[in-house]
């Protein structure tokens, strides 16, 4: 029988860089999607080993924008989240936690614990002499990272994808 081997390549590629998604639904059945555009894996191979337990990485993946300058008026952040038209107020809009995560637009594995997302924001605040707090046309958003967190259950055959600057033989 063949095996596989992976190998750390000591650089990131292009291919590192990969569309990642969670396709899940609302309590009424309708259907959300989230997805980080030219996200990487900047984690490390961190598998816990445990006797009588499953290993289950959490590997997250952080979205990254396309263009170099910073002065640019295109500030588009690289993640959006679609929601199926119909949604109704109340318990319609409840996201149930159970879906499934894609790296370019496969199917990545079992989860265990299912995964989060998260955009971390960092604003700025353009203060004057006397003001008393925020002003208004005066905050500005000086950072954001939006990444998704998988709780995998199972990756082995999905190791290169799931970790920058590795190789298969």
């Amino acid at each position: 029988m063949a095996t596989i081997t992976y190998g750390g390549t000591g650089a990131v590629a292009s291919t590192d860089f990969k569309s990642v998604k969670w396709v899940g639904k609302t309590k009424s059945g309708h259907a959300v999607t989230i997805t980080l555009t030219n996200a990487i894996n900047l984690g490390n191979v961190d598998w816990t080993f445990a006797e009588k337990d499953d290993v289950v990485p959490a590997v997250t993946f952080e979205a990254a924008y396309t263009n170099t300058n910073t002065h640019i008026s295109d500030t588009t952040e690289p993640w959006t989240i679609e929601v199926a038209d119909g949604v109704s107020a109340g318990a319609g809009e409840i996201i149930l936690g159970s879906g499934l995560f894609y790296i370019d637009d496969t199917v990545v594995a079992l989860t265990r614990g299912g995964g989060s997302f998260n955009v971390a924001r960092t604003f700025r605040e353009i203060n004057a002499d006397d003001d008393m707090g925020a002003v208004k046309d005066r905050v500005v958003i000086t950072e954001s990272r939006a990444s998704i967190t998988i709780n995998m259950l199972t990756m082995l055959t999905r190791v290169a994808d799931m970790y920058a600057g590795i190789s298969t033989t």
